[in-house]
């Protein structure tokens, strides 16, 4: 049976992505109005208030971030004997796996297989990232080429994930060669990515894939953790004036990390202009916090190296 027209709406009102802009203290509010809805429910009772797999999936994604909330969610469902679809199965997955709660996103594949239901391309592509971040490299290459046996090319979701698992892995320069094969550019495989042009509009058509702006993030974010902060932000050219992907201000976020800004913060700060610049990309305020934050140890950094010499400069002098 599925929910009143009204408590359906006011769950779909919940629904997380709808929340731009929302802070933990909001997301607060809506998971107890998310509360009240079901608690209403079951007073009432009767026919046509059992929750469907839709319903637990909006509950799911709600509580997200509240890892006891989710268990319980589940919980109720099966002890409910909700009839709970592939979706439903994949959204628990997916949040365990952000969750870190890497065990249990591995019984919930087992426990969808065993429940009849076939995992989906998004099953899989959960797998293969699961996989790598729990340092499985060859189980997720396994699952990255089943993948690519059981369709005739991967999404570009799954490539994400497989590109995301090669970086977090350290094999940058292979993540490199797939992204530039994937979408039919593998003649560039050595080559400048400063070369790169845009491709004509028919050839773009023919393009194996077609990358989006979490696939850039992806090759930025693991050019720039692995001290390559000069090819990430060419990864940055490439996506907008090659593929048409515009910037934003995720995509900076990506680049300059706590830990990039310290080592390369010349480079860094010039990225922040050149996207402001080019690209009309405002720097959010997590940006130049951490700019400002990295100027700062540097300078005391430097402050300390040249106390050291002078302290070095002033014992040495006293011994000749």
């Amino acid at each position: 049976m599925h929910l009143p027209s009204l408590h359906s709406k006011m769950l779909q009102m919940l629904e997380p992505k709808f929340m731009h802009g929302y802070t933990s203290r909001d997301m607060g509010r809506v998971g107890e109005r998310a509360r009240q809805v079901v608690k209403a429910m079951g007073q009432q009772g009767g026919e046509g208030m059992e929750l469907t797999s839709g319903d637990i999936e909006v509950l799911l994604r709600c509580f997200k971030h509240d890892m006891e909330a989710v268990d319980q969610i589940w919980q109720f469902a099966v002890l409910s004997g909700v009839v709970r679809e592939v979706a439903c199965f994949d959204c628990f997955l997916n949040i365990k796996m952000f969750g870190r709660q890497y065990e249990r996103a591995f019984k919930v594949v087992e426990e969808m297989k065993e429940a009849g239901l076939r995992p989906t391309e998004y099953t899989q592509t959960c797998l293969v990232r699961l996989y790598g971040l729990t340092g499985d490299l060859v189980a997720a290459r396994r699952v990255f080429h089943e993948l690519s046996d059981n369709s005739s090319s991967p999404s570009i979701y799954a490539y994400n994930a497989m590109l995301d698992v090669l970086g977090m892995n350290g094999l940058v320069e292979e993540m490199r060669h797939m992204f530039l094969q994937a979408v039919g550019l593998g003649d560039f495989i050595g080559r400048d990515l400063s070369e790169l042009e845009p491709p004509p509009t028919d050839a773009k058509r023919g393009l194996a894939l077609s990358p989006n702006r979490e696939t850039f993030h992806v090759l930025i974010k693991w050019h720039a953790v692995y001290w390559d902060v000069d090819r990430a932000t060419q990864y940055v050219r490439v996506m907008n004036d090659v593929f048409g992907v515009r910037p934003v201000a995720r995509t900076l976020k990506v680049l300059v990390t706590e830990k990039t800004a310290v080592r390369e913060f010349q480079k860094c700060a010039e990225a922040a202009v050149m996207m402001s610049e080019r690209y009309g990309v405002v720097p959010p305020g997590f940006v130049v916090r951490t700019l400002e934050a990295a100027k700062e140890k540097l300078a005391a950094m430097e402050k300390k190296v040249q106390e050291a010499e002078a302290q070095r400069s002033s014992i040495f002098a006293g011994l000749f």
